[in-house]
């Protein structure tokens, strides 16, 4: 029997899934309470609500890897039953399936982590001194090749002044990977993506906006969407492989360096995320 490389991928992929799966749902956030003490620890759950939101976590979770599971143990299967019987053409077709939902369960659980670190009670920032400018630009160039470079580009609108802060370079760029891929992805029609930057002496802050001009967010959907899993379009947001916990993790690592994140959108003009950085960390 023939066994194709991408099968001990497979198996390893659900292997971390099924794993972190457990994690979640048996290891409870308050494992350091004394079991002795049922009455503190029923006040702090209720407190804080972490029944249900540890049920609605699990749900989603569930729910996100079910389908890329299902694609990948059908088309598995397909292999393992039918390799000799399958033209050379449709192998490579059903190993690009797999490969496809094996990078998109790869991508959720690397959100899943980050996500986790950013909320865990003691989350670690690594601070270096970086000039924003230049992380901007370097992390804006890494999206070009995804651009249709006849009708869509990045354009810089950044303050002049060379503006030097301690941030935690990994989170800073997952913030403006996060935020770029998203109006790529789900920014339909856009042409341009301005990335701008200002500094606010008052309150000693860095000012950085990524904006875009595309179809928009419906404003009834703006107080959700920083919520974990929460898409504005369900089935085109599925399709265009985003995880769902993308601007979760944009307001959590943003949050850290001791700013906030906001959005304002109108449907058809585009939509404008603003964030601040704190220049004292």
């Amino acid at each position: 029997m023939y066994l194709d490389p991408w099968l001990l991928f497979i198996l390893l992929c659900l292997f971390i899934c099924i794993s972190m799966l457990v994690v979640i749902k048996f290891y409870p956030k308050n494992a350091g309470r004394k079991k002795d003490d049922p009455e503190d620890l029923e006040k702090a759950e209720e407190a804080d609500g972490f029944g249900n939101v540890k049920k609605d976590f699990v749900a989603n979770v569930s729910h996100e890897l079910r389908t890329p599971v299902a694609i990948i143990m059908g088309f598995a299967q397909m292999l393992h039953e039918d390799y000799d019987k399958l033209s050379g053409k449709q192998r490579r077709e059903f190993i690009g399936k797999i490969k496809k939902n094996s990078e998109r369960l790869r991508d959720l659980v690397e959100d899943l982590l980050d996500l986790s670190q950013l909320e865990s009670s003691e989350p670690e920032l690594r601070l270096t001194s970086e000039i924003v400018e230049d992380l901007v630009r370097r992390v804006a160039n890494r999206f070009l090749d995804k651009l249709d470079s006849k009708t869509q580009d990045i354009r810089f609108k950044l303050t002049e002044e060379v503006t030097e802060i301690r941030l935690d370079v990994r989170q800073i760029e997952s913030v403006l990977e996060n935020l770029i891929d998203n109006a790529i992805r789900y920014a339909t029609g856009f042409t341009v993506i301005t990335i701008r930057s200002f500094l606010d002496e008052n309150k000693d802050e860095l000012l950085l906006e990524i904006e875009d001009d595309g179809c928009g967010i419906p404003e009834n959907d703006l107080p959700r969407i920083f919520e974990r899993f929460y898409r504005v379009d369900k089935g085109r947001s599925r399709e265009s492989g985003g995880t769902g916990l993308g601007l979760s993790i944009v307001r959590n690592a943003i949050s850290l360096h001791g700013g906030e994140v906001k959005v304002r959108s109108k449907v058809s003009k585009g939509t404008t995320f603003s964030l601040s950085l704190s220049r004292e960390l």
